[in-house]
């Protein structure tokens, strides 16, 4: 979905996205029940989980001195272990489905790296293409849904009264 900005290879080279400081944590991916049993079966037996609610987030374990969390879904060798079946937080990053006021935006984090050096133009033409999976997504799901943070850039916006509107 995101090949028009993202190569694979640009993001194993970077993963800036499956790390997290303390004050990033917020962002660790949202895990339905039917993905957390898929990852224990599939992937890795000895991940564990936080419940929120009717989802989980995955427990991440701090470094030995550093205020740094990895995703426990990362190889250092060979990337997330899930390849392409990654969870919705990882497919759309570095996009954010957030909540502006009650109305769903796709924002654009401003810690990607890559993305940064990447054409504007090609960057919210990704967005566009990405946006009505992802609030798609985000109605079946609203636990996928951020709460908005000022500096992210909103690239689209959903108003459900009349239909989606796009920046």
């Amino acid at each position: 979905m995101l090949e028009r900005i993202l190569s694979k290879e640009e993001c194993a080279a970077c993963r800036l996205c499956c790390k997290f400081d303390s004050y990033d944590l917020w962002q660790t991916p949202v895990i339905s029940q039917s993905l957390a049993s898929r990852i224990l079966q599939e992937y890795s037996p000895e991940i564990r989980f936080i419940r929120r609610d009717e989802h989980f987030l995955m427990k991440m374990t701090r470094e030995p001195e550093a205020d740094l969390y990895y995703c426990p879904l990362l190889d250092h060798e060979r990337g997330c272990i899930m390849g392409d079946d990654k969870p919705f937080d990882c497919e759309i990053f570095p996009f954010r489905v957030m909540n502006l006021n009650g109305t769903l935006v796709l924002t654009l984090s401003p810690e990607c790296p890559v993305v940064n050096s990447k054409c504007f133009d090609d960057v919210c033409k990704a967005a566009l293409e990405t946006a009505g999976y992802a609030f798609e997504c985000a109605h079946d799901s609203p636990e996928l849904v951020k709460p908005y943070i000022e500096h992210y850039p909103i690239l689209a916006v959903e108003e459900s009264r009349y239909g989606r509107q796009f920046i």
